[in-house]
């Protein structure tokens, strides 16, 4: 079957450009048992769609949903492609939590729940008369009017599935400048993770449950990159690296024996690793480490089940600066009833830390999550009732609903002191350089921005700086508010 995957353009957004890899994977899968599979991603690059149809000439349409940003553009493609009589399955993140809803909108045929690869298979089989559409497990779709619901299906084993397939993209397209690399790209070499964070849709979309990819054939992605594009950098997009340390040092081991020469970066979990971990990680090329800290309370870390060792956050992150590795450390503030005192213990602990970046994001309550469904149960918050609430729903970076106890304002003002700090900080992530960090997020946003075409160029750069202006604003002009929590000393 010809299959057409689409990654739905999100619209003004001047982040990092990433590459597809759900997509990716699912393509690469489905031409590795005989598909023929072509890849649009409106996010660098919006071509007309009727035309693509015209020329690829596919029989159905998979469109990825993984956040509020891409619904529009997503709805947009499915209603071009069912004009055309062609059959719409969305999939994703996004749509995993919410098939009820989108399949009210009659440009939607079904909806993929969890991994997509088998379930993509068996739906073509289910189309191309081989199978009852019944028996696909992961599923659901519209009979007769009627949302059904298939049996939930048992994830599969990430060694069974192919190398990726990069031939699906423009790789180039993807390239960018990060933290010493010159031509970094995002990598997967796991999927899940095996915590319970009441704040993270994991247990839901993942069941809380953590599967590795093969090294072996995680190095193949790796080695086809440099090899063909010139790649210099991994971020691996895992939201776990590893969850064993067999694997990482298997990894490294690979690494070295195959004489790989790139920088790479992981996000992984306080009281993993030590020193002599880390050194092995340095040797084989890893640059820089992620980990979510989320609060400096740990009452609050008890609340939300982060359940890491609190006496180990700042040595792990003093091990990893005298080792030479860039360390990001990731924070939420205005959880459910949070209090100035503990925004000033988080506040405390972010400077204690002294990460290289330090991301400080607003809490949303994202469904699939315990804290969602306690605070829609306690009637503190309206769950998502209707596709205007799904396309408002972009997490953590925008102030939403204030459910703490602290003033919209000052939660405005900290993560915004924070962004600026982290943005404008001399003693650079790379020690010989100062302003490096400011200098590539700049480049990212160029970047981003001009893949778009002029017409778009023109339009997102003015909401850039409007947004630049927006967290200059709130940095900088309110001094009660950072002596309050102890940020003027440190401007």
């Amino acid at each position: 079957m010809r299959i057409l995957l689409v990654n739905p353009s999100t619209g003004y957004y001047t982040r990092t450009i990433f590459n597809p890899l759900g997509l990716v994977a699912i393509g690469s899968y489905l031409r590795s048992i005989g598909h023929e599979v072509m890849l649009e991603d409106r996010c660098v690059h919006k071509q007309n769609l009727d035309s693509i149809i015209e020329t690829f000439k596919p029989e159905m349409v998979g469109v990825s949903l993984m956040s509020g940003r891409v619904l529009k553009d997503a709805l947009k493609v499915s209603k071009i492609a069912k004009k055309r009589g062609l059959y719409v399955s969305w999939g994703g993140a996004m749509a995993s939590m919410h098939p009820d809803l989108l399949l009210t909108n009659d440009c939607i045929d079904s909806v993929i729940f969890s991994e997509g690869e088998y379930t993509f298979q068996e739906l073509i089989e289910a189309l191309e008369g081989k199978r009852d559409i019944s028996s696909v497990k992961g599923l659901s779709y519209k009979d007769n009017g009627k949302v059904v619901h298939n049996a939930h299906r048992p994830f599969a084993d990430l060694a069974d599935f192919p190398a990726s397939d990069f031939s699906l993209i423009d790789v180039e397209k993807y390239m960018q400048p990060y933290l010493g690399s010159k031509r970094m790209m995002y990598v997967y070499s796991s999927k899940g993770c095996p915590c319970h964070c009441a704040f993270c849709p994991n247990a839901f979309y993942h069941q809380s449950c953590h599967r590795k990819r093969p090294n072996e054939i995680v190095l193949q992605d790796i080695e086809y990159l440099i090899q063909n594009y010139g790649v210099d950098g991994i971020y691996f997009s895992d939201e776990l690296w590893v969850t064993q340390k067999s694997d990482m040092l298997d990894f490294c081991r690979r690494v070295k024996e195959r004489n790989l020469h790139f920088y790479w970066g992981i996000q992984a979990r306080i009281g993993m690793f030590d020193k002599e971990d880390f050194d092995i990680m340095y040797e084989a090329g890893c640059r820089w480490a992620f980990f979510g800290i989320e609060s400096g309370s740990k009452q609050r870390l008890q609340k939300i089940h982060k359940n890491i060792d609190y006496d180990k956050i700042v040595p792990t992150f003093r091990m990893l600066k005298q080792r030479g590795i860039t360390t990001v450390a990731s924070f939420i503030i205005g959880f459910p009833d949070e209090t100035p005192e503990e925004l000033k213990e988080t506040c405390e602990l972010i400077l204690k830390v002294d990460a290289n970046l330090a991301p400080v994001y607003h809490f949303t309550p994202l469904p699939g999550t315990e804290m969602y469904n306690d605070l829609v149960a306690a009637g503190k918050y309206k769950p998502i009732k209707s596709m205007k609430d799904l396309s408002k729903k972009i997490a953590t970076e925008s102030m939403g609903q204030n459910l703490s106890a602290i003033s919209s304002k000052e939660l405005k003002v900290v993560r915004n002191w924070f962004i600026w700090k982290g943005f404008t900080r001399k003693d650079s992530v790379e020690s010989s350089k100062n302003f490096t960090f400011a200098l590539e997020t700049i480049l990212h946003g160029i970047n981003a921005i001009t893949q778009k075409g002029i017409l778009m160029f023109f339009h997102d750069g003015f909401t850039a700086l409007k947004e630049f202006v927006y967290i200059f604003w709130y940095a900088n002009m309110h001094p009660s508010v950072c002596k309050k929590y102890g940020l003027k000393k440190h401007g």
